[in-house]
């Protein structure tokens, strides 16, 4: 009943199948909970968008996504584009991530419209947000604040970052 409770929460369709097979005595309404991982795994079969780095094309833990015009993706990208010279801090009590390069410094934080570039607040177009237990930030404000070239190609769904910008 634990296995399919955490795959149920976990929402991958490879958990679920695996728990609702080592119960296989369970009642069909404790196995219930296994397939509606299924759809959320589907759901997100394609990315919003593609990303590169200055050391090629990144790997998110989750898909990007957008909210409205702004590009959102797992904190784990920002270290991945390889950015010169980048620190990153996470403040577990404020839940939020500090990233600094030379003189910049970019903060956002969870279930917050404003992020602060050098000082300066700056408003979102939506908050920086946990989705399955991982905060899913505005890539473009934090490249743009850190001061490194960014790009975006609207016909391929790509988002350039540094060296890769094409």
């Amino acid at each position: 009943m634990k296995k399919i409770l955490i795959a149920s929460l976990l929402g991958s369709a490879v958990l679920g199948a695996s728990a609702a097979q080592a119960a296989p005595t369970a009642p069909a309404a404790t196995a219930a909970p296994a397939p509606t991982a299924a759809p959320a795994a589907a759901a997100s079969s394609q990315p919003a968008a593609k990303i590169y780095g200055n050391d090629g094309l990144v790997t998110p833990s989750a898909y990007p996504f957008f909210i409205k015009s702004t590009l959102y993706t797992t904190a784990d990208v920002i270290k991945q584009l390889d950015i010169e010279g980048l620190k990153i801090s996470w403040d577990n009590k404020t839940k939020s991530y500090t990233y600094t390069r030379g003189d910049h410094m970019v903060k956002v934080t969870a279930d917050s419209e404003i992020a602060w570039v050098d000082g300066k607040e700056v408003k979102l177009q939506g908050s920086p947000t946990f989705k399955r237990g991982v905060l899913r930030v505005p890539v473009g404000v934090i490249v743009r604040g850190l001061d490194e070239s960014i790009k975006w190609d609207k016909a391929t769904e790509t988002l350039w970052v540094g060296e890769s910008i094409k």
